[in-house]
């Protein structure tokens, strides 16, 4: 599916002397959605000699159109010893209009006295959203940026106004930027060129860098020194380009609505899992996809090496999907193949029953029971679960499996799947930070999370940490796992976090993995882990 439509506003250059009267003539003729505005035209000494506004001095008059104006405050940076009391006033009226929020200038060389400036701003219960502008032609806009953001305690209401950089001679990762908080992004006049028809077009580097913010729930500004000249073709260049993009699979555009929302990871072997659950699980086509050729090959495998029928076993079957496969992969070979469906959550054991009973012709033995204590007669020579959790081991695949191979299974059991190895990155990511900051619980910030990691900057190649193995014999090895790794960050970044990742080995030649560099195509069944970290 295409990106939905982006919002795009204005900000003039030149001299604006009536906010209502801009959006009434240029923006709304240009189609901006917004506009970015100086909230006052007169001089910072004025304000200080008044102590308050007087109408002439104002660009944004009233509150007429506050819903789509941010309020530009003059500069802080300027030698006037009363700079942070002016601005001060202006982000108190700017609260007081209902303006959308405050653009400060650029950070530039007194960190310490804006940081002061802009927390005493947010410490107020009135205090609108502030974006700090920052420009990319500083090569220490970061630095600058982290310092100011520590120093307001990574407070929500400050976001950043990116500024890009008109310039492609110098490469900016913009990864680093995708994991702050920046929420415009803004297009510099001279970042347009020409094409053949004399229509404004982005170079091919800046074409490349907006498409991919287009990804991110942002919006872009235009700068221009003349409202009447071109804004609109640059408006209708990026609708355009945002209309451009390739579309989506239907699984990617599935996903999309759950980016970077924290899960709490699901616990099936103490909860019963309800059926919305299980179902959105089985609609993962690669995955099962997957598990039948591996299948397939196991049950080749031990085909060949005994002559009597083979016994396949399902366990933690849920509603059955491995079940349908098994018999699918027997089907292929035209193998004897007796299959097991072993469940203990009882209302799934009512599916499993009904599909045995109208899908499966009764070929199925349906048993409930615990995988980890159950006994049975007959010994599988084919164990199968799908008890992965995004970290690998996070839903006790181990401790379920040890119990299952030592009741359920011949000396000579084979496993899908026979390995799986857990992986982490560190990441940065103020997105995913804020939120577990915010979650409920009283240990929101030593919780592993789930989560569909979007807006972040995983800062060095995922590592292995631990890895389990099953199937006979059995190895007797504890389950408790420790692991000490060292990353190089490829960027200067606060880490937030963890990533957590896992691949695994179904059967020789078959694998699935969530990890960055391998991910099973299309699958979606598993989201990574974030296991957050306390930023001071």
């Amino acid at each position: 599916m295409p990106f939905k439509r982006i919002s795009i506003g204005a900000e003039p250059l030149q001299t604006v002397d009536d906010a209502d009267a801009f959006v009434a003539g240029d923006m709304v003729r240009e189609g901006a959605d917004f506009a970015i505005l100086p909230i006052i035209r007169c001089n910072e000494e004025e304000v200080m000699n008044w102590g308050h506004f007087e109408p002439e001095d104002l660009v944004i008059k009233s509150a007429d159109n506050s819903y789509c104006l941010l309020g530009a405050t003059s500069s802080w940076d300027s030698d006037y010893k009363y700079t942070e009391t002016v601005v001060g006033i202006q982000a108190e009226y700017a609260g007081y209009t209902g303006l959308k929020g405050v653009v400060t200038s650029a950070i530039g060389n007194k960190v310490p006295a804006f940081g002061r400036l802009l927390y005493s701003i947010l410490a107020k219960e009135s205090s609108p959203k502030v974006y700090v502008r920052v420009c990319l032609s500083d090569e220490n806009a970061w630095q600058k940026w982290n310092r100011v953001r520590v120093m307001c305690n990574h407070s929500p209401q400050l976001q950043v106004l990116l500024e890009l950089d008109p310039s492609t001679e110098k490469a900016v990762d913009m990864k680093q930027w995708m994991a702050e908080p920046v929420h415009i992004v803004v297009l510099p006049e001279s970042m347009f060129t020409k094409n053949a028809g004399g229509y404004p077009v982005l170079p091919r580097q800046h074409q490349a860098t907006v498409a991919a913010w287009m990804d991110y729930d942002i919006a872009f500004v235009i700068q221009t020194t003349d409202a009447g000249s071109g804004l609109g073709d640059r408006i209708r260049y990026l609708r355009h380009l945002g209309q451009s993009q390739p579309e989506r699979s239907v699984q990617n555009s599935a996903s999309d609505e759950y980016r970077d929302i924290l899960q709490v990871p699901l616990q099936p072997l103490m909860d019963h899992l309800e059926s919305a659950t299980y179902e959105t699980f089985e609609q993962d086509e690669p995955k099962y996809a997957h598990y039948e050729e591996a299948m397939v090959r196991a049950i080749g495998d031990v085909a060949a090496r005994i002559k009597r029928r083979i016994v396949l076993m399902v366990v933690g079957a849920g509603r059955g999907p491995l079940v349908s496969r098994a018999l699918r992969a027997a089907r292929r070979l035209e193998a004897d193949v007796h299959v097991i469906a072993l469940e203990k959550n009882p209302n799934a054991m009512v599916e499993l029953q009904r599909k045995n009973a109208t899908l499966w012709l009764n070929k199925v033995e349906v048993i409930y029971g615990d995988m980890r204590n159950k006994q049975f007669v007959e010994k599988a020579d084919i164990l199968v679960s799908e008890l992965l959790g995004s970290f690998g081991d996070n839903e006790l695949s181990p401790e379920c499996l040890d119990g299952a191979l030592e009741n359920l299974a011949t000396n000579e059991c084979v496993c899908i799947p026979r390995r799986y190895t857990a992986y982490v990155a560190p990441l940065s990511s103020s997105m995913l930070f804020r939120r577990a900051r915010e979650h409920t619980g009283s240990f929101k910030l030593e919780t592993p999370y789930v989560v569909n990691i979007h807006a972040a900057h995983i800062l060095d190649d995922a590592q292995p940490v631990w890895k389990f193995r099953h199937g006979r014999p059995v190895v007797p090895t504890p389950n408790e796992r420790t692991s000490s790794t060292v990353f190089t960050a490829r960027s200067e970044s606060i880490v937030h976090g963890l990533a957590g990742f896992f691949d695994a080995e179904l059967y020789p030649g078959v694998e699935l993995s969530i990890c960055p560099a391998t991910h099973t195509p299309d699958m979606h069944s598993w989201f990574p882990m974030y296991f957050p970290i306390q930023v001071i």
